[in-house]
């Protein structure tokens, strides 16, 4: 789950550099072959203070730490430079001044006594690193490379995204920004689509339609013999003459993929066949910084061998992954053994998958929204005393398994609804079967058990 609660600056503020789209999330690879000259921007410690200055309490978990009149103040100090929430210490707000930090930290203690705040030294000014982030973005589009270039507060260093973070890239900059507060990221080459152009096929299927902008997106179908075909093929828009496929040796499906029209470079690369799923391999051919979010179809028709088909019922999908809730129509089922020569699927063994998705249960290392329940699969191997992390913080329990939870626990797993109140110190209330125990927060790892 994807972490909704605001942030302080305390990400990388990214602007275009040789590209006209302004870059979102990169995904993050592995090291990159550049000698040290320039980190990943993973690699950068943050920026906090001695740790003597964090005091066990306050935990914040959610919003409700005091930014707006901590950073209020900070603004009419000398020296100030930038202000963010620093999750990995029970979410403290942080205040980086340039100049007299210790007198800033003795403010602090006396105006916010019993809030979560401390003075940092930053060694970069940010007019430093907005310089730096200038002459970053002026460099890389003399260069015709496209980049997100922007600045990291939390760590002082200016960041510099790459689509696909390839070892000439690093070398580029080191050329120029060596021993400079920057840092890199971006794919790591091996994890990047090889190029090349859409293949006509591969292992038991080939290519029969390719048409960007045509179908539905998040669809699936299926012809099992001439007549579905001719229906297939009107339904999904094709004006093109109707292939030949040998329905003896053959099925058809459609995969109606989806991409945002700023990346409309997809490519099927596969149909993959495991168990009783089959669903298409599709890849982004020319990875990109951010692409937008609208759905433009993509309609992608291939035939594939019987001998490839699951025996037995089956389902298609567009990828391995179970489709979202809000595009459960995505999936086919398929109720019949197509695996038999010219054998034909009739209407009422062909349709969507309308059972209701299972709720999405939060698990430990996840994100939740303060005063909104949500369900959490809690593992009981171990006993009930530790809840697992949730918003960075562990949590943990004096109290004993009651009799309701014992009741409903299903091979080792209890089924909980939780919900996070913030407070000093904060709880999480977990409930099952009428009964609810609260946990409250703890600075011990969460032990391993046999």
């Amino acid at each position: 789950m994807s972490r909704r609660l605001v942030a302080v600056t305390a990400v990388l503020a990214l602007v275009a550099a040789g590209c006209a789209q302004e870059p979102a999330d990169v995904a993050l690879g592995g090291p990159a072959s550049n000698s040290g000259a320039i980190p990943r921007c993973e690699e950068v410690p943050g920026i906090s203070a001695p740790q003597e200055l964090y005091r066990e309490t306050p935990i914040y978990v959610g919003n409700e730490m005091p930014v707006e009149e901590v950073q209020a103040w900070a603004e009419s100090q000398p020296g100030f430079g930038a202000i963010w929430i620093d999750r990995d210490l029970n979410g403290w707000v942080t205040v980086g001044f340039t100049e007299d930090v210790e007198q800033r930290q003795a403010d602090i203690e006396e105006l916010f006594p019993d809030d979560g705040v401390v003075a940092v030294a930053l060694q970069h000014p940010p007019a430093e690193l907005q310089s730096l982030q200038n002459r970053v973005a002026r460099f890389l589009s003399g260069h015709g490379e496209q980049a997100g270039v922007g600045s990291y507060d939390n760590r002082g260093v200016v960041g510099v995204a790459f689509a696909v973070l390839e070892p000439r890239l690093v070398d580029l900059l080191a050329s120029e920004f060596a021993g400079e507060p920057l840092c890199v990221e971006g794919l790591d080459p091996e994890d990047a689509p090889t190029p090349g152009p859409q293949p006509e096929g591969g292992d038991g299927w080939r290519l029969l339609a390719d048409e960007a902008r045509l179908g539905e997106s998040y669809r699936t179908g299926i012809a099992t013999d001439q007549a579905q075909l001719a229906e297939l093929w009107l339904t999904v828009g094709l004006d093109s003459e109707i292939p030949e496929v040998d329905f003896e040796t053959e099925i058809v499906i459609w995969f109606g993929a989806v991409f945002g029209s700023s990346c409309p470079d997809i490519r099927l690369d596969d149909v993959v066949v495991v168990g009783d799923l089959v669903h298409a391999e599709i890849v982004l051919a020319t990875p990109a910084l951010a692409c937008t979010d609208d759905a433009v179809p993509h309609a992608y028709l291939v035939a594939v061998d019987r001998s490839k088909l699951p025996k037995g019922p089956f389902r298609i999908q567009l990828g391995a992954d179970d489709p979202r809730g809000t595009v459960a129509d995505e999936r086919t089922l398929v109720d019949a053994d197509l695996s038999v020569p010219g054998s034909v699927a009739g209407p009422d063994q062909v349709g969507g998958d309308h059972t209701p998705p299972e709720p999405h249960f939060v698990q430990s290392g996840d994100i939740i929204e303060p005063g909104y329940p949500v369900p959490y699969r809690l593992y009981t191997h171990c006993g009930i005393e530790w809840l697992g992390e949730l918003n960075d913080v562990v949590w943990r329990t004096s109290e004993d398994l009651p009799a309701e939870w014992e009741a409903v626990i299903e091979s080792e797993v209890i089924e909980l609804q939780v919900t996070m109140r913030t407070g000093n110190p904060p709880t999480v209330e977990a409930s099952a079967n009428g009964a609810t125990i609260t946990y409250e927060p703890t600075t011990e790892p969460v032990p391993g058990c046999d």
